[in-house]
């Protein structure tokens, strides 16, 4: 996987900024679905949505871009490409991660 591999190279600031998207995406999304869906009781997701959808993790994204921002303002210019270079990446595998599920993709395997 892209974050283990990140996981794996020993660099924190570029693995923080590679798993920034997870947080932030997940939050969008959640927060979103909350709104629109309104009662979660009876949804087939509505624990997923209330997870994702909840202030608290709201909160838990925030500090996320908090400690990703503070990581770059301490990081040498070559980390702090990394650290681009690394969110990038991993939010071009979110949106091909939403966007397979609304296209709803079949896999040959």
């Amino acid at each position: 996987s892209y974050l283990l591999s990140l996981a794996t190279a020993g660099n924190y600031p570029v693995l923080a900024a590679g798993i920034l998207p997870c947080f932030w995406v997940y939050d969008d999304v959640g927060t979103r679905l909350k709104a629109a869906v309104g009662d979660l009781s009876t949804h087939p997701y509505g624990d997923w949505i209330a997870t994702y959808g909840d202030p608290d993790f709201t909160a838990a994204t925030d500090t996320a871009r908090d400690i990703v921002d503070h990581l770059a303002d301490q990081a040498s210019p070559g980390t702090l490409a990394r650290m681009h270079t690394a969110f990038h990446r991993a939010t071009q595998y979110e949106w091909m991660f939403w966007d397979a599920a609304h296209r709803q993709e079949t896999w040959p395997i």
